[in-house]
């Protein structure tokens, strides 16, 4: 992982399948990991998947206000839509549902 900061912007470098693209930070809506691949989902839609567990990916974006809710998801709390009654998933912007795993609930505040 490689990171860059064009004009103030936070981004990573992401390498699939010998290709290259650079994610900003401040698009990125939700990781979620499956085995040894995370798939990044965007704010336009987009998706990115890569090869690094998401534990490769969660100390520096916790640095950025991520947190992580399960062990298949870390979320950026800023694209929250919306919290089911019972706090066991957040929709995200983008429709995504999240799983919230019941030893990570603490790492929400629920008003």
């Amino acid at each position: 992982m490689k990171i860059y900061s064009p004009k103030g912007n936070q981004s990573l470098l992401v390498i699939n399948q010998k290709k290259s693209s650079k994610v900003l930070i401040n698009n990125v809506v939700l990781l979620k990991g499956d085995i040894n691949y995370t798939t990044f989902y965007l704010k336009n839609g987009n998706k990115k998947v890569v090869a690094r567990t998401l534990k490769f990916f969660e100390a520096y974006l916790q640095t950025h206000g991520f947190l992580r809710i399960h062990r298949s998801y870390i979320i950026n709390p800023n694209f929250i839509k919306e919290c089911s009654e019972s706090h066991d998933f957040l929709t995200m912007i983008n429709g995504l549902k999240a799983n919230i795993s019941r030893r990570r609930k603490h790492t929400l505040k629920f008003s």
